[in-house]
């Protein structure tokens, strides 16, 4: 999870806008139908995702979430 928030903001130059969960930075998020650390590797192409947030918006959210 690390590699994919803090070291991909990092990456892209924007560890002072993103990779953070706080105030002041862009939310950008994607919420799945299961924990993505604990769903076997096999599985999780078949994980739904239930809300995305970009920017602070919401871009994708399942029905009846």
């Amino acid at each position: 999870m690390h590699a994919m928030t803090v070291n991909a903001a990092y990456a892209a130059g924007e560890e002072r806008e993103a990779g953070r969960l706080a105030v002041g930075y862009r939310a950008d998020l994607t919420v799945f139908g299961a924990d993505p650390a604990a769903t076997p590797a096999t599985e999780l192409p078949d994980v739904p995702v239930q809300l995305t947030v970009v920017g602070g918006r919401i871009t994708h959210r399942a029905a009846g979430i």
